[in-house]
């Protein structure tokens, strides 16, 4: 199975409003919204891991992981999560 990273986080206009009291808590929410979003979509949410179709995703600190055996489900996962969010893929 092949790994994929993408960094996600929130588009500048998403967050410009929030009071610079509120950031921290709008910042630490991140995974809780990127797996709110994505389980709609899911096959299967159960524990930490989403599945979508043949692929397991994995969300951490901003970090979603996509551990693929299908291209098409993992450019699924990435068209869903680029509606919401800003996404780089990374690879550390």
């Amino acid at each position: 199975m092949k790994e994929r990273k993408y960094h996600v986080t929130f588009r500048p206009e998403d967050i410009a409003c929030t009071p610079p009291c509120g950031m921290e808590a709008t910042l630490n929410t991140i995974d809780e919204m990127i797996r709110s979003i994505l389980s709609r979509y899911a096959d299967d949410a159960r524990d930490e891991k989403l599945r979508f179709g043949r692929n397991d995703v994995e969300i951490k600190n901003g970090l979603v992981k996509i551990y693929q055996d299908s291209e098409e489900d993992t450019e699924k996962v990435v068209s869903i999560l680029k509606q919401y969010f800003r996404v780089r893929e990374t690879h550390e």
